[in-house]
């Protein structure tokens, strides 16, 4: 039994076959994921225009909403590791049609490992619930440091998975967020909170500082 559930659960982490599009369907019907994911992008503070990159975009709930306020010269670029969906996502961007004109780039990567040597720098950067699935958070808050642009700003949400989690579980774990971008160079952190039942997600954002900052911090 624990092995089917370590299964299941790994198919959350990077859904992959026919379980994996189940998890997809989970994961877009999800009430709170689909209020977390348009919450987190409307923190961003998007005007149009901005090139946006979502880290872990899944069945593309937040890169819909990205796509909804970027406009017509925006771009909304995606990274996640599944192809499962990547599919997905792309199915729902097309449904979105000509109601959301940007431009968008759906890439199958770790945002950890090689990227696309044409994927630029970009305007906002987010995430939401894949935090706390990336093996090595200060890795990959690093590289998403040098994606953003100076003044860019990056926005993790997460929210405690269910059961025994209150407020001060959030708490604690954006604690730990806090922590990790003030090493990973960020400035300006702040964090919000989403109220919702059993515990709060928090989305902790933070900017991303000029070259000579970060040189004279060295």
């Amino acid at each position: 039994m624990n092995r089917l559930k370590r299964h299941l659960f790994d198919q959350f982490r990077r859904p992959r076959g026919p379980l994996g599009v189940l998890a997809g369907r989970i994961m877009a019907k999800d009430p709170s994921k689909r209020e977390r994911s348009p919450w987190t992008v409307g923190l961003l503070g998007l005007t149009g225009g901005e090139r946006v990159l979502e880290v872990g975009y899944g069945p593309g709930l937040g890169i819909a909403a990205a796509l909804g306020l970027v406009g017509a010269e925006g771009e909304v670029v995606g990274l996640d590791f599944s192809a499962t969906m990547q599919r997905m996502a792309l199915r729902r961007v097309r449904r979105m049609r000509p109601r959301a004109p940007g431009r968008v780039r759906l890439v199958v990567a770790d945002a950890a490992g090689p990227l696309p040597a044409d994927i630029g720098t970009f305007d906002a950067v987010f995430s939401c619930n894949v935090w706390r699935m990336w093996p090595d958070q200060p890795v990959v808050l690093e590289r998403l440091r040098t994606l953003l642009k100076p003044g860019g700003v990056i926005a993790v949400t997460d929210l405690p998975p269910h059961g025994n989690v209150t407020r001060a579980t959030t708490e604690a774990t954006r604690d730990r967020i806090v922590e990790q971008l003030a090493a990973a160079g960020f400035t300006d952190i702040r964090s919000e909170f989403l109220e919702l039942q059993p515990a709060p997600a928090v989305c902790v954002l933070a900017v991303a500082p000029s070259h000579s900052r970060m040189n004279s911090s060295r």
